[in-house]
């Protein structure tokens, strides 16, 4: 009898042990998810994230859900400030100016921020904005394209896609578009792809900024070479069914071995831009399920340094754009079950531990007198 006894108090702790260690497991949808970990990732100020682009990510997708006012999790009511949030972006803006130290690439993503929030006429002020376009404007360079800054005498693709995309936010026209066109065009290579500027090779990044600028200054057909590009995109693609982890992806360079979301992302949204109908609509969206967290819901790359996943707001974008674009967005309806702590009910289960190893020791004493 005694050993009955002991056995059974053992199998109860082993049970309630396990209970208490194993994080709770919710079955909400995948969208759920992911606007929980975008959530998760508010600060203060709320902004969100690691930069402005960060933010600008994430209120898209938070205004995409209209989970962007209120969002109620756990009787947790979750929202964003947005009379807050637009008085730290425009401080922000209006600190560059001050300092000296203006970058482009952060007002292009603080104005965007800006303007989902509100239209840029009531949200912008207008000495800002004044401030803003005189700076822009001296960034235009005589042969064409834009620098980075307003003392600089070379142009380059990324600026000149941020500047082009500043100017169509404050709803300000680009004068002597073919110039700019033409410069664009001077940057392509004989791999299809464009480079930085006209001595620089393809890149992913560049060959995206170089075709959606076109879709913005004219056509995609006045691109130097459509079906050279359109191949250049395609040239990245995992098209392998048997390389099950990475097929439907699509590669950063021709050099790497793993696709990740960013590059996939960039390709999709290029080769729709081109020909829609050459994406792998099925293929792609599937990878793209795949690199969706248990951990947290956010969407992750594989990263080799650390051999580990780690969710972004960043990667959760590129995986939310890439579904949007390939029409596969109704898949984040679906259920799915993602592992969280719960610290109420661990508590709990913790004190049922306490609990049963009290009444045990109580009987086993009992027993001995």
């Amino acid at each position: 009898m005694k050993n009955r006894v002991r056995n059974l108090t053992f199998a109860l702790l082993l049970i309630t042990l396990m209970l208490s260690i194993t994080p709770i497991a919710l079955a909400k949808t995948r969208q759920s998810h992911l606007v929980d970990f975008i959530y998760e990732n508010q600060k203060a100020n709320e902004s969100f994230g690691i930069s402005p682009q960060d933010t600008a990510n994430a209120i898209e997708i938070l205004d995409f859900y209209n989970a962007y006012l209120i969002e109620v999790l756990f009787e947790e009511i979750r929202s964003v400030g947005i009379t807050g949030l637009k008085a730290y972006l425009q401080e922000q803006i209006r600190t560059m100016f001050e300092t000296g130290e203006i970058d482009i690439y952060q007002i292009y993503y603080l104005l965007e921020t800006l303007n989902m929030l509100e239209s840029l006429e009531t949200s912008l002020n207008s000495v800002l904005r004044d401030q803003i376009y005189t700076y822009i404007n001296d960034t235009i360079q005589i042969g064409g394209g834009f620098s980075p800054t307003n003392i600089s005498n070379a142009a380059n693709m990324a600026s000149t896609y941020y500047i082009y995309n500043i100017f169509t936010i404050i709803d300000e026209p680009v004068e002597n578009e073919t110039i700019h066109k033409t410069w664009v065009l001077s940057c392509n290579n004989t791999d299809g792809g464009y480079g930085g500027n006209q001595s620089l090779s393809s890149t992913l990044t560049t060959t995206y900024f170089a075709v959606n600028l076109f879709s913005e200054l004219g056509s995609i057909n006045d691109l130097a070479n459509q079906t050279a590009t359109l191949n250049y995109f395609k040239s990245h693609y995992i098209g392998d069914s048997n390389n099950l982890e990475h097929y439907g992806g699509y590669l950063p360079d021709l050099y790497a071995k793993t696709p990740l979301l960013s590059s996939t992302y960039l390709c999709v949204e290029g080769i729709r831009l081109i020909d829609e109908t050459e994406l792998n609509r099925v293929a792609t969206s599937n990878w793209v399920l795949e690199h969706q967290s248990f951990l947290d819901g956010g969407f992750s790359d594989w990263n080799e340094d650390i051999n580990q996943r780690l969710s972004s707001i960043s990667t959760s974008y590129s995986a939310f754009k890439i579904l949007q674009i390939l029409g596969s967005l109704d898949l984040l309806n679906e259920d799915i079950f993602m592992v969280e702590l719960n610290f109420l009910i661990l508590i709990i289960v913790l004190t049922v531990i306490g609990v049963i190893v009290l009444v045990v020791y109580l009987i086993l004493r009992r027993r001995r007198i």
